[in-house]
């Protein structure tokens, strides 16, 4: 190694330990734990096998993100190699219905078996009356909930008591435990081995849920990116190709940025079943037009955010001061679109963010995110049941408040912020680094790590006095700022300005933020710098 020293810290940092270091640099699939060690695993896989060899009709009900949706797609995969055909798939409308069971489709549902992808913890009264009508229910979901329901089976790694290793899968990586499970008993003709291509859907769940890239979940997302390269499903070979994506060298960036919006974007848009569509179909042609439909309401969504997003600015900087937390909406808001808000706003303000608008039934519910490692599903437990209802995990959560306790909802968050788990303490640390050693072995030390994410975050390099060659705007718009740095190294920013970074444009020399990428543009491979933040040097202008 090039950069012994480097690698040293980014391990130290993650807190790796020295037997665990193999583990880590080398995810291995074999290490993945047996999926009978999860909570009423065991019981679940009985009672599915049971149904499809007395051919009871079954239902998968799936949350409507880019975990739930692909979650859907692996049972959906599974039924199908499995020739069974008593099956059907259900997505609620984000808007209409909201998150979780409702009691409309339980009092309309018609099958023997329920199973959850990606929710169900905190149906309480929806389970119980699916029980009341006969139908055994099957939970497979992470999120955390004071009460369990009455559900025939729930599958849940943080559920008290659970001997499972790993407590941070996200609810994609629970169905295709559900599937091993089921294969390991049972293989319905169904060759060995064949769940493994479902990796690309648990590959695209683990990185867009927000869960920690670490032990399990860094095997998932590492084989799943293996997966996606290899892929042949239609609708993603379809949507690589609207994007421009080349599939041999598709990164995490390449789903958390480009592929996770578009199915995102249907539930926000009122069509989730469009996305679940895409990603299951065998066909070429309807591919294509779900591929482009998604790319359509993609860019409406962006869009209607953008609008949202200015008027939540306007807003908070009419504010004499602002709070630990913040809460802002506006009931013409679509909650459905809230937590889009609340990334931009988390990232420029830099606490957590909850923002809301009004359902289809006139109820307030909103979506929030954390900042700075803040447990926000400890932090609305905590808030004196202020809420109607609430749920998530620690990273991001979904929320619905009555008008009565809206007005107050920021100032009690606020105050009960300081007693909610430590937060981190601060970003990680900041690696020097001269200009000379960006190249090919650093990338190649850095790499190690990848998939990069939440508990895994690229390591930011700081470059002291970089000279500053050219600083040009490029895009269609030249919405995109890119910097030449002395040694011919390019730093770009997108959507981005020298005004972003109080950069003056004449500047000869700056102190540069960045992570180090390489991007395979028209397929020439280039090393180059994101950057994250910038600093003028002074005295340093012509």
């Amino acid at each position: 190694m090039h950069f012994p020293d480097l690698l040293e810290t980014l391990l130290k940092e993650r807190g790796i330990l020295a037997e665990e270091r193999e583990f880590f640099l080398n995810p291995d699939y074999s290490h993945l734990f047996d999926p009978l060690l999860l909570p009423d695993m065991e019981k679940a896989r009985d009672r599915v096998i049971k149904a499809m060899k007395e051919g009871e009709s079954i239902t998968v009900f799936s949350d409507y993100d880019a975990d739930g949706i692909p979650g859907a797609v692996v049972l959906a995969d599974f039924f199908r190699r499995a020739s069974y055909e008593n099956v059907s798939f259900y997505i609620p409308h984000r808007h209409d219905e909201g998150f979780g069971l409702n009691k409309e489709f339980i009092e309309e549902c018609k099958a023997k078996l329920l199973i959850t992808v990606d929710c169900g913890m905190a149906d309480i009264a929806e389970i119980k009356l699916a029980k009341e009508k006969g139908i055994d229910v099957i939970v497979t979901d992470h999120h955390e909930s004071k009460e369990l329901p009455e559900a025939f089976a729930i599958i849940n790694p943080k559920r008290a008591g659970s001997k499972y290793p790993f407590k941070e899968l996200c609810g994609s990586a629970l169905a295709f435990k559900l599937v091993q499970a089921i294969l390991a008993k049972n293989s319905f003709g169904v060759k060995e081995g064949m769940e493994k291509w479902s990796l690309d859907m648990v590959g695209i769940a683990t990185l867009s849920d927000m869960v920690p890239l670490v032990g399990e979940n860094r095997i998932l997302a590492c084989f799943g990116l293996d997966v996606l390269r290899k892929t042949s499903r239609p609708g993603l070979l379809a949507l690589f190709n609207n994007l421009n994506l080349d599939r041999k060298r598709l990164s995490e960036d390449d789903i958390t940025f480009m592929i996770t919006p578009r199915i995102n974007a249907a539930s926000r848009m009122g069509v989730p079943e469009d996305a679940f569509n895409l990603l299951a179909t065998n066909d070429e042609v309807e591919a294509k037009v779900l591929a482009d439909h998604l790319e359509k309401i993609n860019h409406e969504r962006k869009g209607v955010v953008a609008s949202m997003v200015k008027e939540a600015k306007k807003l908070l900087e009419a504010r004499e001061a602002l709070n630990s937390v913040i809460v802002i909406g506006n009931p013409e808001w679509k909650p459905s679109l809230a937590g889009l808000i609340c990334n931009s706003l988390v990232e420029e303000y830099e606490r957590p963010v909850f923002a809301w608008g009004r359902d289809g039934d006139g109820v307030i519910k909103g979506s929030c995110r954390s900042y700075n490692g803040y447990d926000l599903f400890e932090l609305m437990g905590k808030a004196g049941g202020v809420f109607i209802e609430f749920g998530g995990h620690a990273g991001a959560g979904g929320f619905s408040v009555t008008l009565e306790n809206l007005p107050t909802l920021e100032e009690k968050l606020s105050e009960v912020l300081p007693t909610s788990p430590s937060p981190l303490l601060g970003k990680e640390r900041v690696l020097p680094m001269s200009l000379s050693d960006i190249n090919e072995e650093l990338w190649q030390t850095v790499s190690l790590f990848s998939p990069f994410g939440t508990g895994n975050e690229k390591p930011v390099f700081r470059i002291a006095n970089a000279p500053v060659k050219n600083i040009r705007q490029f895009g269609k718009a030249s919405e995109h700022l890119e910097l030449t740095l002395g040694s011919g190294i390019k730093a770009i920013s997108f959507f981005s300005s020298p005004k972003s970074y109080f950069l003056n444009p004449k500047s000869t020399h700056c102190t540069l933020y960045g992570t180090l990428e390489k991007s395979y543009f028209r397929s020439t491979p280039e090393l180059r710098l994101r950057i994250v933040n910038i600093e003028s040097t002074p005295n340093a202008l012509k």
